[in-house]
């Protein structure tokens, strides 16, 4: 199956790369008719939007990243599930990083997240590295929650609920666009 992109909608359906743009987009500014004419004909040839092309002009990319020290423990994983949740309905993308508790590791995966694909970030961990984490990510170019877990003890409804707090804390931080926004919940 050959490969569709955005003129190629545009010169198969007859309108403009602008409007088939914005018809995919559900922009109002393009009639209903035209809209679905352009969605229907963009799902019968299986066509992705070009994510990098989107955030490069929307100055977005609806990802955040989480950054934990392992993915197969109750208390990350339970974080983790609720945070994709969430992230998910508000139309994000996760991407997870582990740092296996190696030392600076948190540091080194937040530096490597620095070319732009993210809209924020989310670290989470026990160390008490984390204090130094906050004092040396002070020039993070997007949004950085910091949450140290410090009871172990809790149950999985409880690691959830914290997820759900700190996405809910991201959110607000990407959307004020402030200057650099580092919080340590």
């Amino acid at each position: 199956m050959m490969e569709v992109t955005m003129k190629t909608l545009s010169q198969m359906s007859g309108y403009s790369v602008s409007t088939v743009s914005k018809a995919l987009r559900d922009k109002k500014d393009i009639s209903i008719k035209t809209r679905q004419i352009i969605k229907e004909l963009a799902e019968s040839y299986d066509f992705v939007p070009n994510n990098s092309a989107i955030a490069l002009r929307s100055q977005k990319s609806n990802t955040i990243a989480v950054i934990v020290p392992q993915i197969d423990s109750m208390i990350y994983g339970s974080m983790l599930n609720s945070i994709q949740m969430e992230a998910y309905k508000q139309g994000y993308r996760v991407v997870v990083q582990q740092y296996l508790n190696y030392e600076n590791g948190e540091l080194e995966c937040l530096k490597s997240l620095r070319n732009g694909g993210i809209d924020g970030v989310i670290v989470i961990g026990t160390s008490t590295s984390l204090e130094n984490l906050k004092q040396n990510s002070k020039d993070q170019l997007f949004p950085t929650i910091i949450k140290r877990v410090e009871d172990l003890t809790l149950k999985a409804q409880d690691y959830k609920h914290f997820g759900k707090k700190i996405i809910t804390s991201l959110f607000s931080k990407i959307n004020v666009n402030d200057d650099l926004r580092i919080n340590v919940v």
